[in-house]
């Protein structure tokens, strides 16, 4: 076997793996969601229960008043609980649906030196991962890795640059190829750009593109997931 050959299964493996880990991820959270609704149901059928055999016009028992201020509380860590399990799947459900996107988008060859693309930042201890505007500097055939600069200067003055597999590097089309590309559809996850800053975000199509008569380009109506 080829050099060549060795890495391209290298990184593939690479790849797969992540995949399966987040998937890995995704299903031991919806478990555990599972279990956090089904303790929400039983604390609920408990308050329901006092409820229903309590006469609130009347003085209610220590004991009883106790017991459903307990559940109460119960109640409210649990919803705190299973909307933090709900966010943190979304989040990454969303990673998941992003490289794979990535790995289509960089699946027909080569990107050259200078083309604008979307990199994922490594993560960052304390920090959350990011997209960010950069600029492809080399690929490097070895490594499978693309050596990305990062657009703005750093607190230093300084641009950054990362080593990133292919599908946490995403090419931007320019004005002309854009026009030829198929509209998305309302309700598409994307990566949009924030106005005015060199940072991506997660958002969801709500409008198809409009043509904006003193500019010669279409532009999305998105809203941030």
């Amino acid at each position: 076997m080829d050099r060549k050959s060795r890495t391209s299964r290298s990184a593939t493996l690479d790849d797969t793996n992540e995949e399966v880990s987040l998937w890995k991820q995704i299903c031991n959270a919806l478990a555990k969601l599972e279990v956090i609704q089904k303790e929400t149901s039983a604390v609920v059928t408990s308050i329901n229960s006092i409820h229903t055999a309590v006469n609130f016009n009347e003085e209610i028992p220590t004991s009883i008043a106790s017991r459903l201020m307990e559940y109460y509380r119960g109640g409210i860590d649990l919803s705190h609980s299973e909307a933090k399990t709900i966010h943190d799947i979304i989040e990454k459900v969303s990673v998941l649906v992003a490289l794979r996107d990535a790995s289509d988008s960089n699946s027909t060859g080569i990107l050259s030196h200078g083309t604008s693309v979307a990199a994922r930042q490594p993560k960052q201890k304390d920090k959350n991962e990011e997209w960010i505007l950069a600029v492809v500097i080399s690929y490097h055939t070895e490594k499978n890795k693309y050596q990305v600069e990062d657009v703005d200067q750093d607190d230093y003055g300084q641009k950054q640059r990362y080593m990133l597999q292919p599908r946490n590097v995403i090419p931007i089309p320019d004005a002309d190829e854009a026009r030829n590309y198929t509209e998305l559809n309302p309700g598409q996850d994307i990566l949009a750009l924030y106005p005015g800053t060199t940072c991506f975000y997660r958002a969801k199509v709500i409008a198809a593109p409009t043509k904006v008569s003193n500019n010669d380009f279409f532009f999305f109506l998105a809203v941030k997931c």
